[in-house]
């Protein structure tokens, strides 16, 4: 008879400590897994809760956000508000952009000093007849004087503009029957390419149109030396009807004459006096120049506003002439006039050959013979 194996090997007592060593093994190596799952979810939560410390408000990337935030039960510390990130972009309102919007202002805390009006390109100085000064705002709507101050070139008293070391100006001077009659072969040969004649007038103080005696003799003569010629007129008219009666008394007066520059509105105060357009205000001499300048573009030329900076920043509203060229007049250097214009009368003491004393000088950006 064979006895059971005795050293605790074979048989069917032999298998059970095999069976019991297994299990304790397994039971060890899943305790093992246990403990390390254990301490990583602990050091992860921790991170978690040092980064909402530092930043209140923010979720962890590893935070399972497959959660019911509508949920009463929910203690994860989240709600439907704080996920309305919107309100991190405050609303903006549009509605009352005014003239400060349209250059970019200056931050609160900039250690730079302000500008001051002459510095910060929004100004202009406007400097009145009757000695005052100030500085006034620039409308932006209104086309910007585009100028290079260094293309002005003063060269034998006569003053040009230049382009890529090119002359693009043309000379001019304009008249009126102060001037008497003048030699315009002689002027013509002295440089001179387009004259400004001065049709006539409506008196300041009666209101009766005139046209200059040697007005139609200087016309004439003008024209046979083959100089360029234009139409000015003295308006002191108060309404828009003397306004058109002025444009149509040059119109017939120079019906078949070859006018090749503009047909130009000069209205102005009296420097010795009262004048009948004192009474005026901005909008009404505005109504006036429009109707004038309207009148002669639908007759066919190229209609003109003349006058100083003061005269047309201050006595028009030019935000509503847009369409009709400008003739400033002013005495200096370099033209400071904001915005843009097409003829400088740059000087009233300069001298050409045919004519005797002082001429008023100018110069056009535009060859208006050539359109």
């Amino acid at each position: 008879m064979k006895l059971p194996d005795e050293s605790g090997y074979g048989g069917e007592y032999g298998k059970r400590p095999v069976i019991i060593y297994s299990l304790a093994g397994v039971s060890f190596v899943v305790l093992l897994i246990l403990i390390i799952v254990v301490t990583q979810n602990t050091n992860t939560s921790s991170r978690a809760n040092e980064q909402n410390e530092r930043n209140p408000g923010t979720i962890d990337s590893n935070t399972d956000v497959n959660i019911d935030i509508n949920d009463p039960a929910n203690d994860s510390g989240v709600r439907v508000d704080d996920l309305d990130f919107w309100d991190m972009y405050p609303e903006k309102d549009d509605s009352a952009l005014g003239l400060d919007d349209v250059v970019p202002q200056v931050p609160d805390d900039d250690p730079r000093p302000p500008l001051g009006p002459s510095e910060d390109g929004r100004h202009t100085l406007i400097e009145r007849r009757n000695g005052t000064s100030e500085w006034v705002m620039i409308n932006p709507y209104i086309t910007r004087n585009t100028y290079d101050p260094l293309g002005f070139v003063l060269r034998r008293e006569r003053m040009g503009y230049y382009e890529n070391d090119r002359q693009v100006s043309f000379m001019g001077v304009d008249l009126s029957r102060h001037d008497g009659n003048a030699d315009f072969a002689r002027m013509k040969s002295d440089g001179v390419y387009f004259v400004l004649l001065r049709l006539g007038a409506r008196g300041y103080e009666t209101g009766q149109l005139t046209v200059d005696d040697n007005f139609l003799s200087n016309l004439n003569s003008a024209l046979e030396s083959g100089l360029h010629v234009g139409i000015s007129f003295f308006s002191q008219a108060v309404t828009r009807e003397e306004a058109i009666e002025e444009a149509t008394l040059i119109i017939e007066t120079v019906a078949d004459k070859k006018i090749t520059y503009p047909v130009v509105f000069h209205m102005d105060y009296i420097a010795y006096g009262a004048s009948r357009i004192d009474r005026l205000t901005r909008a009404e001499k505005t109504e006036i120049t429009d109707a004038f300048c309207n009148f002669v573009s639908g007759a066919g030329y190229v209609p003109m506003i003349y006058g100083t900076k003061e005269w047309l920043i201050e006595q028009i509203d030019l935000a509503r002439l847009l369409s009709y060229d400008i003739w400033l007049s002013q005495s200096r250097d370099l033209p400071d006039y904001p915005y843009k214009f097409q003829i400088w009368q740059y000087s009233h003491n300069g001298t050409v050959s045919g004519v005797n004393g002082n001429v008023n000088m100018n110069i056009s950006f535009v060859d208006y013979s050539a359109r």
